[in-house]
């Protein structure tokens, strides 16, 4: 009965160590499960604010119907500058809703074909427009391993108004110098011309195309 009792209180006592083991083992499960989701927790608190803080517009789509359509679940804060809207407007919304003229824009097209591939794909500078915007831009697209559509891209219509103010500066110049009687050849500092008016087109009777570029020596050198 006494080597009965030993045993029986031998077995408790290992069962109170197993026990008070087993709830270390707990608790620093427990402490590495907190710390992996506080590290979780980090990144995606950088993610959300680098999201939200590009200076380009991101968008992110969910291919609908085997990609017949995107559904926009979610947009930064320079995409609503960028097209004027405002996020809780446009998630859960259908980017042909939304945006009426993607795939006269060309950028449908191009969600299906990163979709359909996964490979990245570029949208060139195009201009988009619809009813209630219009502006110029150029697209990234990337396809997540989640199946997730994402667009990156910047509003380039500043730029573009620029480019145009710019070429219409350089016509109305080239119709001023046209218009003068004499002729007229400006040069850069390598001797190339770089502009001439029709006066000198009509002397030389060489096109004006042939003469920008090229020094005297190459204009006059025959081949």
């Amino acid at each position: 009965m006494e080597d009965e009792d030993k045993t029986k209180a031998k077995l408790i006592k290992e069962l109170k160590t197993l026990r008070k083991e087993r709830g270390k083992g707990v608790l620093k499960d427990i402490a590495k499960l907190k710390q992996t989701e506080e590290v979780i927790q980090e990144s995606e608190n950088r993610f959300r604010e680098l999201f939200n803080n590009m200076s380009s517009g991101v968008a992110v789509y969910e291919a609908k119907d085997n990609n017949k359509d995107f559904i926009i679940i979610n947009f930064n804060q320079a995409a609503e500058k960028i097209e004027k809207v405002k996020k809780e407007d446009v998630i859960g919304e259908s980017v042909l809703k939304t945006f009426p003229g993607v795939k006269d824009f060309g950028l449908f097209a191009t969600f299906q074909e990163a979709y359909k591939t996964g490979k990245p794909q570029h949208h060139s500078i195009a201009l988009y427009k619809d009813q209630r915007i219009s502006g110029w831009s150029e697209n990234y697209i990337y396809k997540l391993p989640s199946g997730e559509i994402v667009a990156i891209y910047d509003d380039i219509t500043d730029y573009k108004k620029v480019e145009g103010n710019i070429k219409k500066a350089k016509d109305e110049l080239q119709m001023i110098i046209d218009s003068v009687p004499d002729i007229i050849l400006y040069k850069n500092t390598e001797d190339k011309n770089i502009r001439a008016n029709k006066m000198l087109d009509d002397t030389l009777k060489i096109p004006v195309k042939d003469i920008i570029g090229k020094t005297t020596e190459e204009l006059f050198t025959k081949g």
